[in-house]
C-alpha cells in the first residue's frame, strides 16, 4: 500500500522541480524527499521524473498520474478539515451540578442565552447539596460552595466570594423593628438548616445559644420560602436576600459567613471543546452578575 507521504513528497517535487525547494517546503531534509521519491518510484515500477542538474521535471508517466495524486491530497486534506471543523463544533450534552441556589441564580436564567450562542449544545443541570463525583463519571462540571476540593485529580478554579447575612421579610421587620447589632437578631425567631455541622448553624449556635427556632428547612430555597413567609430571620447570600422581593438585609454581611465558590472539572472534561465552552460561559455570567452587584460579592478572576 502507498503511504500518503511519499505522495505529499512527489507533489511538492512536481510543484517545485527540485529537492531542495520541496524539501523547504514540507519542512523535511532534501535526502529524505530524494528517498522517499526514488522508493515510490521503485515502489510502483514507474519513473517518475527526470532529474537534471537544473532540477526534476516529471516524465510523461509522472504527468498522467499527476491528476491522481492530487485527487488523493484533495480527499485527504478534505478529511483532515472535517475532524478539525468536528472539533471545533461546539455540540454534545454537559452534565453540570451544583446546589439549587446557584443553578436558580446564574444557570437557569441564561438558558436562552446559551442556546442562541450554542445551539447544539444541551446543559443537563443536577441540583444536590451532595458533591457528585466528576471522577466516577457522575457529572463533567461542577459548581461548588464552602471549603476548596482537595482531591488532585480535579482542576478546581476560584470564582467568587459570596457574602452572607441575616433576612427577614419586611412584615416581621415592621414588628419587631431592624436590629442595630447583632446581638438585636436575638429578638427575632430563627429559621435554620437542616445539617447542624454545616457552617451556618455551627455559627448560629456560637453566637444564638438561646436563639428561638422557629423552624429548619434543607435546602436554600425552603429557607428563603419560609422567610418570606414571615416565619422568621434566617441567613441567607446577598446575592439572592437582596434580590428576592419583600426581603430586608437586617445587618450587613457577616465576614465569617464569606462562602468561597468554586468551579470544579476533571482535565479530561475540560479538554473537551462542548464542556469548555459551557465552563467559560459560567464564568462569564457569574462575573456579569458580579459587576451588577458589587456591594455583594467579590469575585476572582478565574485562570
Amino acid at each position: 500500500m502507498l503511504d500518503w507521504n511519499d505522495l505529499r513528497y512527489f507533489l511538492a517535487v512536481a510543484r517545485t522541480g527540485s529537492t531542495l525547494a520541496a524539501a523547504k517546503h514540507l519542512r523535511v531534509s532534501q535526502s529524505t524527499i530524494s528517498r522517499r521519491v526514488t522508493a515510490l518510484e521503485d515502489e510502483i515500477g514507474v519513473k517518475l521524473f527526470i532529474r537534471k542538474a537544473s532540477g526534476y521535471s516529471l516524465t510523461p508517466r509522472g504527468k498522467s498520474v499527476l491528476p491522481a495524486a492530487e485527487s488523493v491530497e484533495a480527499a485527504a486534506l478534505s478529511f483532515s478539515d472535517s475532524i478539525a471543523a468536528e472539533a471545533r463544533r461546539i455540540a454534545g450534552t454537559v452534565r453540570l451540578t451544583t446546589v439549587e441556589s446557584a443553578a436558580n441564580a446564574w444557570i437557569i436564567p441564561t438558558l436562552g442565552l446559551l442556546r442562541a450562542r450554542y445551539p447544539d449544545l444541551r446543559v443537563e443541570i443536577m441540583t444536590s447539596d451532595r458533591n457528585l463525583d466528576l471522577l466516577r463519571g457522575e457529572a463533567d462540571v461542577a459548581l461548588r460552595f464552602g471549603e476548596k476540593p482537595t482531591e488532585e485529580t480535579l482542576i478546581v478554579r476560584h470564582l467568587i466570594d459570596m457574602q452572607e447575612t441575616f433576612y427577614a421579610h419586611q412584615n416581621l421587620v415592621a414588628e419587631l423593628g431592624m436590629p442595630d447589632d447583632l446581638a438585636e437578631i436575638a429578638r427575632y425567631p430563627l429559621i435554620m438548616p437542616m445539617e447542624r455541622d454545616g457552617t451556618i448553624n455551627r455559627w448560629l449556635i456560637e453566637n444564638f445559644s438561646d436563639a428561638k427556632i422557629a423552624h429548619r428547612a434543607n435546602t436554600l430555597s425552603s429557607i428563603i420560602a419560609s422567610v418570606r413567609s414571615g416565619v422568621g430571620a434566617s441567613i441567607l447570600p446577598c446575592l439572592m436576600g437582596d434580590d428576592t422581593r419583600g426581603l430586608v438585609r437586617l445587618l450587613p454581611p457577616i465576614a465569617e459567613l464569606t462562602t468561597p465558590g468554586w468551579m470544579v472539572t476533571t482535565d479530561d472534561a475540560r479538554r473537551q471543546p462542548h464542556i469548555r465552552a459551557l465552563i467559560d460561559f459560567v464564568v462569564e455570567q457569574i462575573q456579569l452578575s458580579v459587576a451588577r452587584s458589587p456591594a455583594h460579592l467579590a469575585v476572582v478572576q478565574a485562570a
